[in-house]
């Protein structure tokens, strides 16, 4: 990806102007809440993406970059609010400048622009996730194991994994659906048939005993399969067969109106009536829950709209929108919808058995309105004509309610219709035409087998069509069931496959910064078909998920160490930017110096911007070096934004305000220093300090106890490679050296006479400070690693118990062990040798101090 070498940011946010350069390196921002730090993230996330995080996402719905990013006082003129970054492309090993404004935030300016530039531009647009703030950190941790895979996998770019894993189900759900309405209409046509053969156990011996006795009738042969097409009525000339078809069939009708009046009869009976309980019910659940019934009435809106979306505005009402943040909106509404899918499968599977009813009752009522009209003379059927008509609507009603739930009050009343008794109007015509019925003469045998065997074909064909639709149906089901299932199969094992190296990177993160208590820590994440569960080890006692033990602090350290293995995972070698927004303050803080350790050796290619209102944790990325230049805001103002103090090189600052003659200046930086520094020494040493109930420490407080500290480390060390035979002259002119820095700083007095110290340093000349300068640089240098890159103050390991070693990060203060108990800590200056052994188990088994 890419390092930032400058940032320049213009009436963005709460930033009048800002200039800074960050030389491709870490780089920490500090002050307290309100003064401005989170504009810049939000300044490089913009110039980047073309996006604000912050302004996105659940509870942001009336933001929007173009209305809120631009500063307050310029919020009329979006044009005068941009962000440039000067960036280099490790890959590409060039730099090149991004320039966005507000005012066309989808356009960024590249100079130079050229087709590499251009195409790394559009894959940083798709990676957000270099950016992480602290309210995002938690999301990882504690959420439900659904929403864990969402968040997972987006990070992971796998979130159209999800979708279609989605889309597959819907068609999976809905082929089962059809399959299930298919299997009714195939048992409504075989109940049909069997009932007009007259059988009461559908078996092929009956149904041709049934046929072959008509056919005996009109003296045809019998058959002996019903494969043959027209089997059951071949033989029967064609006029024959016209001439049944022709108004008026006694016995069609008669059984035709019999079916009706059944039918009726059944809306009576307890399988129906259970169902449309179960259906009322399954709406009430949707319309006593109104925040429910609106998403879930949305839903189909949403799913569209989604589709829709290309530029920055709504598809629907052309608002302005930014595209990415209109996407994740209606995204998220969806998800809301989603959880809806329980009340909606209860009504699917209460609704089906009534929609099949429902058009087996219009199907009858329409076949007793053609026998009405075929009457001689006919019979008003106009109400069985509306009765059907209206039955057909019902079921339209009752199938729509399932896919949008905005017809729940015209369901309701449909449901409402069914079973209730029929009406007067509608009988009427059932008795007229049963009594015309009964004015008929008798058809003769050869006339009714005729009859018989024509109108027995027709139902035996509607139910080879029925059966053949049901084969479809159920092929088609299994078809997407299997394609579903393998999906789940192979995206879950690929997943797994991932999580794996996730979870091995996380579990090493999470105990390298917890060593002290956690070594043996592990951490385990289990994907199933659209979950995520996360679960991790408790000293111990066994895995549970990470909100059921641990501290807030602890589970903030793991959100932050999961999601580095994720982007790890996601970027590779591309992982050379990290954006991460007070995320470090919500680690506990007996691990500061373990995370500060943890970003410096396992992402050294990374640069890492980082902010905090917390000034101990701005002192221990200094000290670890893990940032190597600092911003500090001490306040905010509308008029001119963020007041910026820049702290630079302090021994730098200290020699300019001497070269101007300003002691005073000089003697507040250095004391404001050793202040920073003692605070890091203390707890590195492990100093004793007397305890203040308020939290507040001046260098009087600190600074004895620190130097009382470091000589006990040093005579520890001395001690213990005597104890081990050692030679001790290293580490006794290491104490000696020492010796005199401390009393070069005249700090010793300090001890016996608050009043000698920097109190007095106002009244010295430029000259007599800058020896007292001089003597603090060489004393501080004597405490730190040589190694340039690593500079760090020397800390005692572990932060509690026996001590074991005194020790930095890097190589340049290396460990030996020996036999395996003591461990030896060496490092070589170019003056003198100095061992520090602060402990050691002596071989007789007491242990040294």
């Amino acid at each position: 990806m890419i390092q930032i070498e400058e940032i320049e940011i213009v009436e963005f946010r709460g930033i009048r102007h800002l200039k800074r350069s960050l030389g491709r390196r870490s780089f920490g921002i500090a002050g307290p809440n309100g003064t401005g730090k989170s504009g810049i993230v939000d300044a490089i996330e913009f110039a980047l993406t073309g996006n604000i995080t912050r302004l996105g996402g659940a509870g942001t719905a009336e933001l929007s970059v173009k209305a809120h990013a631009p500063h307050v006082d310029a919020s009329k003129k979006p044009e005068t609010a941009l962000v440039r970054l000067q960036v280099y492309a490790p890959a590409l090993k060039k730099s090149f400048m991004i320039e966005r404004s507000v005012k066309n935030p989808g356009a960024a300016v590249l100079k130079p622009s050229s087709a590499e530039t251009r195409a790394l531009l559009a894959q940083l647009e798709t990676h957000p996730e270099f950016a992480l703030s602290r309210r995002e950190i938690i999301k990882y941790i504690l959420v439900p194991a659904g929403k864990r895979s969402q968040y997972v996998q987006e990070l992971l770019r796998l979130d159209q994994l999800e979708k279609l894993r989605v889309s597959l189900q819907r068609v999976a759900n809905d082929a089962k659906r059809d399959h299930g309405r298919a299997e009714v209409e195939d048992r409504r046509s075989k109940s049909d048939f069997f009932h007009h053969l007259g059988i009461a156990t559908p078996n092929k011996t009956d149904l041709l005993a049934s046929v072959n006795a008509r056919r005996a009738v009109l003296k045809l042969d019998p058959v002996a399969d019903l494969a043959p097409e027209n089997a059951l009525k071949v033989g029967i000339n064609p006029d024959a067969e016209h001439e049944a078809s022709q108004p008026f069939s006694k016995l069609g009708a008669k059984n035709d109106l019999a079916s009706f009046l059944k039918r009726l009869a059944v809306s009576q009976e307890i399988t129906i009536t259970g169902a449309k309980s179960d259906a009322v019910g399954a709406l009430a659940q949707l319309t006593d829950d109104p925040a429910l019934l609106r998403v879930v009435k949305q839903r189909a809106l949403v799913e569209r709209g989604l589709e829709l979306v290309e530029g920055d505005a709504c598809p629907l009402c052309d608002g302005p929108w930014e595209m990415a943040l209109l996407a994740t909106h209606l995204q998220e509404k969806i998800a809301k919808a989603d959880a809806a899918s329980t009340a909606l499968k209860q009504l699917a599977l209460a609704i089906d058995p009534l929609a099949a009813h429902l058009r087996a009752m219009a199907l009858d009522a329409g076949k007793v309105a053609e026998w009405c009209e075929k009457a001689n003379p006919p019979i008003d059927a106009t109400s069985l004509r509306s009765h059907a008509k209206a039955l057909d609507g019902d079921r339209d009603t009752l199938d729509k309610v399932v896919r949008d739930p905005a017809a729940i009050a015209h369901a309701l009343q449909a449901l409402g219709r069914l079973g209730a008794s029929p009406a007067v109007e509608l009988l009427q015509p059932a008795d007229r035409l049963a009594a015309y019925i009964e004015t008929l003469s008798d058809p003769s045998k050869e006339e009714e087998a005729k009859e018989f065997l024509i109108v027995a074909q027709e139902k035996y064909d509607q139910c080879r069509g029925t059966q053949q639709t049901l084969n479809i149906a159920a092929q088609q089901a299994e078809t997407a069931s299997a394609v579903f299932s393998h999906y789940g199969t192979v995206s879950t094992a690929m997943l797994e496959c991932i999580y794996d190296k996730v979870q091995k990177d996380f579990t090493e993160y999470y105990s390298f910064i917890n060593r002290d208590d956690e070594a043996k820590f592990e951490g385990k994440l289990s994907a199933s078909l659209g979950k995520l569960a996360f679960d991790v080890d408790f000293y111990g006692r066994g895995r549970f998920p990470p909100g059921a033990y641990h501290s807030e602090g602890h589970q903030d350290g793991m959100g932050l160490c999961l999601y580095l293995a994720l982007v790890k995972h996601t970027l590779g070698d591309g992982f050379t930017l990290a954006v991460l927004d007070d995320v470090l303050m919500s680690v506990d803080a007996g691990h500061r110096r373990e995370v500060c350790a943890l970003l410096k050796q396992k992402f050294p290619n990374t640069q890492f911007v980082l902010t905090t209102h917390d000034g101990v944790w701005l002192k221990f990325m200094q000290s670890e070096k893990l940032v190597q230049s600092t911003l500090s805001f001490g306040g905010w103002t509308v008029d001119s934004g963020p007041q910026v103090w820049n702290e630079g090189h302090v021994w730098t600052q200290i020699q300019k305000h001497l070269a101007n003659g300003n002691v005073f200046l000089a003697a507040g930086t250095l004391r404001r220093y050793l202040e920073f520094t003692s605070t890091i020494l203390a707890d590195n040493l492990r100093a004793r300090i007397e305890y203040h109930g308020n939290g507040q420490y001046d260098l009087g407080d600190l600074w004895p106890g620190v130097l009382a500290a470091w000589k006990a480390r040093l005579k520890e060390a001395r001690d213990s490679a005597s104890s081990w035979g050692k030679n001790i002259q290293d580490a006794e002119a290491l104490q000696i050296e020492s010796k005199k820095r401390v009393a070069a700083t005249k700090s010793e007095e300090w001890m016996i006479n608050k009043a000698v110290h920097y109190n007095a340093w106002a009244d010295l000349q430029s000259k007599e400070f800058a020896a007292v300068v001089s003597s603090f640089q060489q004393l501080l240098q004597l405490m730190q690693c040589p190694n340039t890159d690593c500079g760090e103050f020397l800390c005692v390991s572990p932060i509690k118990g026996d001590k074991e070693v005194l020790r930095c990060s890097c190589s340049a203060v290396s460990s030996t062990h020996a036999e395996e108990e003591l461990m030896l800590l060496a490092r070589t200056r170019p003056s003198l040798t100095r061992v520090c052994e602060p402990v050691a188990t002596h071989p007789r088994g007491r242990t040294m101090r």
